[in-house]
């Protein structure tokens, strides 16, 4: 099925986030959030509003994650009405040497809204996984699921 319009513009979010990490401009990686978006960090840290949201990646930007280089796979997009989609996106940190506790990946799920013919990021949550001992048989065909998901990101990406 061809990608839609609103598909794409919002490819192009997280293509904009990443090309501001990229650039270590925090208010670029800021300008595809909505002015009162809600940013929650794989620290945990959780922030609201655009301004607030570049300030704290200028910061990390020219400090802890200064010189790295992030990519993004979109995984998938639904849409909930119209103008509300939320995506699940994969992040990827090219591994640095001095910085070894910088994660291998980080999962993401992003809700973007439209509003006035414009999408934005209206809520950002950026996680890590991490491994736990397996519950069960639905536990672990989901997690079994999820690996094959990153595998297969992982295969396009090299």
């Amino acid at each position: 099925m061809p990608e839609s319009h609103d598909e794409q513009e919002i490819r192009d979010l997280v293509a904009q986030f990443v090309e501001g990490w990229n650039a270590g401009d925090g208010d670029l990686c800021a300008r595809p959030f909505a002015e009162d978006a809600e940013f929650t960090a794989v620290t945990g840290q959780h922030i609201r509003g655009r301004d607030l949201i570049a300030r704290g990646h200028a910061e990390i930007l020219s400090t802890v994650f200064r010189g790295t280089r992030n990519s993004a796979t979109v995984n998938e997009i639904s849409f909930l009405r119209p103008d509300v989609a939320v995506a699940d996106v994969t992040f990827r940190i090219d591994p640095i040497a001095d910085r070894p506790w910088i994660p291998r990946y980080s999962t993401c799920g992003v809700v973007a809204t439209k509003d006035h013919g414009r999408w934005s990021i209206a809520a950002f949550r950026n996680m890590v996984p991490f491994e736990r001992p397996v519950a069960g048989p639905l536990d672990k065909q989901t997690r079994e699921a999820a690996h094959a998901a990153f595998e297969r990101t992982e295969a396009v990406r090299a």
